[in-house]
Order: structure tokens, then sequence, then C-alpha cells
């Protein structure tokens, strides 16, 4: 098992590029892997040019890391989820892009969120943080409004093109030798485990696994080591927050009740070799925070493992 941690836990705005500066300090840190991600089209169409993943593979490698996955932002990837075959097609044209860059990058995984449904509307503009709009950049004035499901839903349909959509990225991935995972958030079409778990009953695809983002399985009320032995092998990288199962803050590990040696004996008992990957933002000094979580990781680690 290898502890790793995100580029964006270290870049100002969140996720935003340069990621020199962020994979410099994370080398620093000692840490044995490293997260890279496509935010946004310019990061896909400008900053991912041929040389500066040349330059980008050199620096990770400079430091003895290996790149654990390359995370594509769900901005990139909302049209994977649209009922129109024409947006879904642009969007799996855009979406091999992105893999491509992750295979030149020299990961071995691609990392996405599963996507929500096309048309609702909502006060926050992140639509799994809908139950919290104050994290979620709401205003108390927006608390008066609800979620509104678009008018001509209809979830079996919805749920068999996204699967069938979902397969294809999957044989998007395995073209280029490389495996996929879905990360699960609130409100989204493979939200949590037993969805996941629908989700393998259509696909049973070895190249198709979960990232899971404990965090987020917290606040679907999920306690985390049963998640792991439900999941099991198809856990294929871990996103480690911390939490008190009701909002979304990214706490560090140790600094919310998740119990951490009973997620890492759960990891343990059902095989898993991947990378534990820190995924913590916006505190003020990101390097004490981090630092001090990776401390107390280990620790449990070294207990457990």
């Amino acid at each position: 098992m290898k502890l790793g941690c995100a580029v964006w836990c270290f870049t100002a705005p969140q996720y935003q590029a340069p990621y020199e500066p962020a994979i410099h300090t994370i080398g620093k840190m000692g840490f044995d892997t490293i997260e890279l991600i496509a935010h946004n089209q310019k990061d896909v169409d400008v900053y991912y040019t041929n040389e500066k993943i040349r330059e980008l593979r050199h620096l990770i490698a400079s430091y003895g890391m290996e790149l654990s996955q390359f995370a594509i932002y769900t901005e990139l990837t909302q049209g994977l989820s649209s009922i129109n075959e024409e947006i879904r097609e642009e969007a799996l044209n855009n979406f091999e892009k992105m893999v491509k860059i992750g295979y030149e990058l020299g990961t071995g995984m691609i990392n996405m969120v599963s996507n929500w449904v096309n048309g609702y509307e909502c006060q926050v503009q992140y639509l799994p943080n809908y139950w919290s709009p104050f994290l979620g950049g709401g205003a108390f004035a927006e608390l008066t409004q609800n979620m509104k499901m678009p008018e001509d839903y209809d979830g079996e349909i919805i749920w068999k093109e996204y699967i069938q959509t979902i397969q294809r990225c999957v044989d998007i991935c395995k073209k280029y030798g490389m495996r996929f995972n879905i990360e699960g958030h609130a409100n989204v079409i493979v939200g949590n485990s037993d969805a996941m778990l629908r989700m393998f009953d259509s696909i049973s695809d070895p190249a198709l696994g979960i990232n899971l983002d404990v965090a987020w399985h917290m606040i679907q009320r999920e306690y985390i080591p049963m998640v792991i032995e439900k999941l099991g092998k198809k856990i294929f990288h871990v996103h480690m927050r911390d939490g008190d199962g009701i909002g979304n803050y990214g706490l560090p590990p140790g600094r919310g009740i998740n119990n951490w040696e009973d997620t890492f004996a759960s990891l343990k008992k059902v095989g898993f070799d991947g990378s534990v990957s820190f995924e913590l933002s916006h505190y003020m000094e990101p390097e004490k925070v981090i630092g001090d979580a990776q401390q107390f990781v280990k620790k449990v680690m070294e207990k457990i493992l």
C-alpha cells in the first residue's frame, strides 16, 4: 500500500494549473504517489502540451514518486450523462483526449466522479453539495429554493444509457492499457456503494473499479469499513478525508469520526495494494495540516499493516 497526495491539495485557486510548485511540495514531503488532474478545457487544450507532459513526468520521477491516477474534473465529463446521443459522443471524444494525456503522463489509471442527471436545477453550482448550501457556495436566502428534477426525467432510460456510456469509457481506457475508476458523490448517478454494486452487475469488466472517497461515503451515511468489505477488490484507489458525516469539510484524517484503524484493517483484509491519497484543500497552512495527517496515517498503517 502506498501513501499519496493529490496535486490540488497545494494549488490556489483549488485545482488550477500550473502544477509544478505543488509537485515540488509533495515530493519534498516524501510521498510515494501523486495525482494530477484535468480541471478545465484549457488544461486539455493548452496546459498539457507534449513538452509540458515530458517536464511533469521528469519532475515526478525526480522525487521517486509515481502518478497513481489522472483525474478528470466533472465539468469536462458532464455530457456523458446526457440522453442526447450527439452530446454523449462529443463528451466521449473529449474523454479520450484526456485519457491519452493520462497515458502520456505515465499513469495506469483514470479517475472521474460519477455524473449527475442533466437538467437538474439547484441553488449551488456543484449539485452534490445541494444538502449543504453553505459549504456549496450558496447563501441563506437560497435555502427556500428546492432542487428541481427535469420534467422529462426517466430513471430507467438514464441508467441504461449511462451504463452503456461507462462501458465505452472503460473500453477507451483499455485501448491505452489503463484502468478506469468511478468516484461516488452525493446526488450523482453512481453515488454510494449499492449503486456501485449495481453498476458492477451490469459491467463485470475487471478494468472498472472505484475510487473510494471516504468523506463522500460518510456524507451518504455509509460506514467506511463496511463499504470496503462490500466493494472489495473493486476498490482501485482511495481518497482520504475525514468529517462528521454531515458536511463535506475535508478534514484531515484523525480530526473526524471515521475509524481509521478499522478502515485500514478492512483494506488489508480485501487485499488492497493501491494508493491511499490525501485530498485536502483550502487550508491556510496546507503543508502543516497535511504533514500532521501524513504522520497520523503512517502510524495507523504501521500498526495495522
